[in-house]
């Protein structure tokens, strides 16, 4: 069976100068941000719950930032839009937790034993009537090692309601995303709105999101609608890298300040050139 070739793919799809000059701005950014990761490898150890969460999502945005390049440059806008999306809910969870960091990284690890359990049920539900007996077996045996664990975990995430009734936790915090970015202060929950605002609509399938998919065919290619889409796709990303890097500056000493700094102004240069206003 032959491979796709991925290389060979990427090769294939041309830009004009214009998109260009977007992608390499979010180039260098994600080039900046990894060389800076792998010199904190060197020197950050994790030593507390709240250290670990901090290595284990940083190492995970860093995917992010550079799925969001590779989605862009295959020209696959509402993949990206979606991380862009992704990239956002990790910093706001960040800095939720970062308020308050010991009690909040014990709840946010704790409730992997919650997760754990309510999946391997779901998936065991799902194959009992389709997969081997074994398998059944090993799932069944296994969800039993985690059942006391799931139990006593419960009763950590479980809240009274207004009605007085018991009711499981909707995730880790019972907070939704828009909840924790209003409590991280006025900054994140602008972030929040402008983010999901523009970028959910691409998640959801909207027909907003959908006006302009005929301008990536073969035959109706239209490089000005291309050109739009990558630009605010790429500022949107980069706002919320700005706010994730002043984060790893404060909690982590990143040395991102300089490109913190420069970063707004080599994105409103782009805009003036690309978009000029008319007077």
């Amino acid at each position: 069976m032959s491979r796709v070739d991925l290389s060979e793919t990427i090769k294939r799809i041309t830009f004009p100068e214009k998109v260009w000059e977007w992608l390499d701005l979010f180039g260098d950014v994600a080039v900046v941000t990894q060389k800076e990761s792998i010199y904190q490898d060197e020197i950050f150890i994790a030593r507390t719950p709240f250290e670990k969460l901090l290595l284990c999502s940083i190492n995970k945005d860093l995917s992010t930032l550079n799925a969001i390049y590779s989605l862009l440059r295959f020209e696959f806008i509402h993949q990206a839009s979606s991380h862009v999306r992704l990239f956002c809910e990790s910093l706001i969870s960040l800095k939720y937790i970062s308020i308050d960091p010991e009690a909040r990284s014990k709840l946010f690890w704790g409730y992997s034993d919650i997760e754990a359990y309510e999946i391997a049920s779901s998936i065991n539900k799902w194959d009992r009537d389709k997969a081997r007996p074994e398998n059944i077996e090993r799932m069944d045996a296994f969800i039993n090692s985690i059942s006391e664990k799931y139990r006593k975990a419960r009763g950590i995430y479980t809240f009274t309601d207004r009605k007085g009734r018991k009711r499981p936790f909707s995730n880790w915090c019972n907070k939704s995303i828009a909840r924790q970015a209003k409590e991280c202060g006025t900054e994140l929950s602008r972030l929040y709105e402008l983010v999901y605002k523009q970028m959910s609509s691409y998640i959801h399938g909207s027909s907003w999101s959908l006006r302009r998919q005929m301008s990536y065919s073969r035959i109706h290619y239209q490089p000005d609608i291309v050109l739009i889409d990558i630009a605010s796709i790429i500022r949107t990303a980069l706002v919320v890298w700005v706010e994730w890097a002043k984060f790893c500056v404060h909690n982590l000493n990143w040395r991102l300040s300089e490109t913190v700094i420069d970063l707004p102004e080599r994105i409103d240069a782009l805009d003036s050139k690309h978009f000029p206003v008319e007077s």
